[in-house]
């Protein structure tokens, strides 16, 4: 694996981090502000640097070649985190965002390693059911069969979307949206 290449599998894995937004006050006392006025500044904030990027042409450390004329991954997961987390709910935001962050990389790598292999589809789907069940079953919203339900709808449409390639949006996205919609309408 190149430096590139772990660069981009570390920050992924960093991102299971992003629901420890959930440890925030609603109201920051010390800024005056509602949290959610961090996620907008986020997406903001990246969307910025993303545009000038852009303009300038210019490339960074761990941009894949691909991504040099168009929207980069980065700035697709910063939307999907900023979704997941403003708009579903907590557990299920939660596993969306921790799931994508494991299971993308792991499902690139396996791949890689073995590209024609049921171990591709098997293996990020049982991880990714290892990071949901526990979460959604601490929030006890459900008892359960409805979590084991629930975490492997999840697990299937996060790694059906990171399988599938489409031109215009990236998986980093749709691995964390879909995911949570799904879980969202089956949730009961």
């Amino acid at each position: 694996m190149d430096r590139a290449m772990l660069f981009r599998r570390c920050l992924h894995c960093l991102m299971a981090l992003a629901p420890a937004y959930y440890l925030l006050p609603t109201e920051l006392p010390v800024l005056g502000l509602d949290r959610w006025v961090l996620l907008i500044g986020f997406i903001l904030a990246v969307s910025l640097v993303e545009s000038i990027r852009l303009l300038k042409g210019w490339t960074f450390f761990g941009l894949r070649p691909h991504e040099r004329n168009q929207i980069a991954s980065f700035v697709w997961a910063a939307a999907g985190v900023t979704a997941a987390l403003w708009l579903f709910r907590e557990d299920v935001a939660t596993v969306a965002i921790i799931g994508w962050a494991i299971v993308d990389p792991l499902a690139g790598e396996l791949r890689r390693a073995r590209p024609r292999s049921a171990v591709t589809m098997i293996v990020p789907v049982m991880v990714y059911v290892a990071v949901a069940v526990p979460v959604l079953y601490q929030w006890g919203m459900m008892s359960v069969l409805p979590v084991a339900l629930v975490s492997v709808i999840g697990a299937t449409t996060a790694v059906l979307a990171e399988r599938e390639k489409i031109r215009y949006i990236d998986d980093d996205f749709l691995m964390i949206v879909l995911p949570c919609l799904m879980m969202e309408i089956f949730s009961f």
